[in-house]
């Protein structure tokens, strides 16, 4: 019974449909056939031997007597009357002075009519049991479809009907969190398959919305935090000015030097309001994927960089232990990450910059190293910051590093920092390919 039901929730539609109503079929066509007979056993049980009829025998004996009988018989047994009216002895022998044979007369009666002898009681329900016979087939008939629809609706379309219905409205509900699971073969288990496929989707995408409306809040709290600082500085120095000229206790080294403040911190206010100014020009550059060959595009890589290290005098060394020979990746995405990446090494490196190639699992992994100070202590512990801080050591606020890790992340990926031991910067680019 396991295995049917099994096999059942395998069919398609159609072919648990059909398989379904031959099966309603045999069994209204058995059931039917079992109320038709029970019917005709009631019936018969009421007249057990209906075909019988009234026999008027004249006969002679051998002394020339006439004597009158009147038999009653089945149908089609008068014929053997002058036989059956002959006594016989226990040796099956004619005896004499009975009846000739020769001498019989037989008229036929009327067929009797069995219903007339029948009570009351038992003509009702000899009529119902023929009513009955023509009733139960139509009433099994109509049932059977019934009980085939339910039985179609229940096993196939009743569940699956429910569950996308449950899920539709927790997705109306902006509530992502669950999961839709069908196991069936047939098209409604592909359906809620496509529909668990879109959930996911929807959930992935909400996901990602939602990290870039925090993303976007950190930023308005970074650029909120971070300007305060020149512009304080601006006011400050504004102040002090207007105090000072109004007293006439300035000289004009002292307003040069003052001035030059402040022209340094509208420089840093300028510059980072330019760095969200493109941090959010990101959010339009869309990724567009193209196969690549490992080969062609570690060579033209490594010729690019070349030319960046030999202009400063730098060593550049690339090696490619990648197992994939065809990348599926927009190479303008990662040349533009390699360059911020490799720009920010090339600064701060005393000889040498190293660049690695590896892929595992579907990532590519580049890995940049150098030999130089490292990555300041801050930079690392905002690693899961989207907008980096500005720090004196690295001379900018980052805006290279910023803008390598939201790319990396469009592309399916993420940005690593570390420092070697005892000292160089190590970055680690991850993108899906």
């Amino acid at each position: 019974m396991e295995w049917l039901k099994k096999k059942y929730r395998g069919m398609g539609l159609l072919q648990s449909f059909i398989f379904t109503v031959f099966i309603t079929f045999a069994s209204v066509t058995a059931a039917s056939l079992l109320a038709v007979f029970a019917c005709l056993a009631i019936r018969n049980s009421l007249i057990p031997d209906p075909g019988r009829i009234d026999v008027s025998i004249t006969a002679k004996n051998e002394a020339g007597e006439t004597k009158n009988y009147t038999v009653t018989m089945h149908v089609g047994e008068h014929s053997k009357l002058p036989s059956m009216l002959v006594k016989k002895d226990e040796n099956g022998e004619p005896v004499p002075d009975f009846i000739d044979p020769t001498s019989v007369a037989v008229a036929l009666g009327k067929l009797r009519d069995p219903f007339s002898t029948l009570t009351p009681k038992k003509k009702i329900l000899y009529r119902l049991s023929g009513a009955a016979m023509v009733v139960l087939p139509f009433v099994i008939s109509v049932c059977g479809v019934l009980v085939c629809g339910f039985t179609f609706y229940r096993r196939k379309l009743c569940r699956p009907l429910k569950l996308l219905s449950d899920a539709t409205e927790q997705i109306v509900e902006n509530d992502l969190d669950f999961k839709l699971s069908y196991d069936a073969e047939d098209e409604m288990g592909k359906l809620c398959r496509s529909f668990e496929k879109m959930r996911q989707a929807l959930y992935e995408n909400n996901r990602e919305m939602w990290k870039m409306i925090e993303e976007r809040r950190a930023v308005q709290a970074s650029v909120a935090h971070d300007l305060r600082n020149p512009i304080a500085i601006i006011e400050g120095y504004t102040e002090y000015l207007q105090l000072n000229l109004r007293a006439g206790s300035m000289s004009s080294e002292k307003i040069e030097e003052t001035v030059d403040n402040i022209e340094k911190a509208a420089k840093r206010l300028e510059q980072y309001t330019e760095s969200v100014r493109k941090i959010d020009q990101l959010d339009d550059i869309e990724i567009h994927r193209t196969p690549v060959s490992k080969s062609e595009l570690i060579a033209d890589i490594t010729e690019d960089l070349s030319l960046m290290a030999s202009a400063i005098g730098i060593e550049l060394r690339v090696t490619d232990t990648a197992a994939a020979e065809t990348f599926f990746i927009d190479t303008s995405v990662l040349y533009r990450v390699l360059e911020n990446i490799v720009g920010n090494s090339l600064r701060f490196a005393e000889k040498t910059v190293s660049v690695s190639f590896a892929s595992e699992n579907g990532m590519l992994e580049v890995t940049v190293s150098d030999d130089g100070i490292g990555y300041p202590e801050e930079i690392l512990k905002s690693r899961n910051k989207l907008l980096l801080p500005m720090t004196d050591e690295m001379g900018h606020c980052g805006m290279g590093l910023t803008i390598s890790r939201i790319l990396c992340r469009k592309h399916g990926g993420k940005l690593e920092l570390s420092n070697n031991i005892p000292h160089g910067a190590v970055t680690k680019i991850f993108f899906s390919v």
